[in-house]
């Protein structure tokens, strides 16, 4: 009877750890579904680029292959993307495009975005459930990870001349607009793969619009930062208020990743190009801190330069430059310094991963 007794309060504890267990890592939101906390995340730290299949000019398999090959030998995991509802068959389309990715052994971080000017969107909360969710529904178990919007605080906010820190600085019909189209999208990405990760980016300072969409109950379960050379070194940012950046950011919770992260090109328009010293020593500075700081994830924007941004204009933003092949189509060119240091670095803290 004594050894009953003792096996029975042995289940009885350890059903209870159990649950108490399930509480910490499987919290639940106000509608049921899943919490992700930093606490309970526990996904490799993801090495990424962003690139652009069509970045050369019109898609083709042949060169984006060799686009492909160049992130596979940078030894970046995760291939940073958007999706594009300009193709007549669109998954058909990404069908394509996503195979090579995962044929390279990459994994692919898919932005979505309104489809369309965002100011000519009728009803903001549809357009962004409708595409999440016809596009996560479609990728299932395919996809990890949907960025819902790009830097979404700037969509709301005032102007320029706003840091983004207060609740103050946002116009409340365009953060109306914006919270709508993201709870929009959060909510479909959810029903269409709910095992799919949901991230939320901003930039700069825009700590005040997290705030906001706290208060108003949208979910999501990563944010993303941008941060570019102009912006100094975002581990030594503060707040007015004396508060470091990145323990405001780390007070809301969540796994962090830096979605975007490069040196401004230097002249006007960023037409002269890149500083190749300083765009690698910067990569080095954020990658190595995001390490120290214990962030989840770092996209360089971006792997290739985009000749093809409009008439005589380029994206100078490439670890690697483009150059014409002699039958003049845009193929992969010469690496600069910075796609040697980033390689070095995720070769460095990839190790036993």
């Amino acid at each position: 009877m004594k050894k009953i007794l003792i096996i029975l309060l042995a289940l009885i504890i350890g059903g209870a750890g159990g649950y108490f267990t399930y509480k910490k890592f499987f919290k639940s939101s106000s509608s049921g579904t899943r919490v992700v906390t930093a606490e309970n995340y526990t996904e490799a730290f993801m090495w990424g680029v962003t690139m652009r299949p069509n970045a050369f000019g019109n898609y083709s398999d042949e060169i984006w292959q060799k686009q492909l090959k160049v992130a596979r030998n940078l030894g970046a995991k995760w291939v940073r993307m958007g999706w594009s509802y300009d193709a007549s068959d669109q998954f058909g389309f990404h069908d394509a495009i996503f195979k090579l990715i995962t044929d390279n052994g990459l994994n692919v971080y898919l932005v979505i975005e309104p489809n369309g000017n965002f100011e000519d969107v009728r009803d903001p909360y549809k357009d962004g459930y409708d595409n999440a969710y016809k596009i996560s529904s479609n990728y299932k178990g395919k996809i990890k990870y949907y960025q819902i919007m790009n830097e979404a605080g700037s969509n709301a906010i005032k102007g320029a001349g706003f840091s983004g820190e207060n609740e103050s600085d946002y116009d409340e019909e365009k953060y109306k607009r914006t919270k709508e189209w993201l709870r929009g999208a959060s909510e479909g990405v959810k029903k269409g793969d709910p095992d799919a990760y949901r991230v939320l980016t901003s930039q700069w300072l825009q700590t005040g619009f997290l705030e906001k969409l706290q208060k108003d109950k949208v979910e999501y379960d990563i944010i993303g930062w941008d941060w570019f050379s102009d912006m100094e070194l975002m581990g030594e940012k503060k707040l007015s208020d004396g508060t470091l950046l990145i323990d405001k950011l780390k007070s809301f919770n969540k796994p962090l990743i830096l979605a975007e992260v490069n040196q401004r090109p230097d002249g006007k328009d960023g037409q002269k190009g890149q500083d190749e010293p300083e765009q690698a020593e910067f990569i080095r500075e954020m990658a190595e801190w995001s390490q120290k700081s214990k962030l989840n994830g770092f996209y360089v924007l971006e792997l290739f330069d985009v000749p093809n941004s409009g008439k005589d204009y380029t994206d100078y933003y490439g670890i690697v430059e483009v150059k014409k092949s002699s039958s003049s189509v845009y193929v992969p060119g010469t690496p600069r310094e910075a796609y040697g240091v980033y390689q070095e670095i995720i070769k460095k803290y990839s190790e036993g991963q």
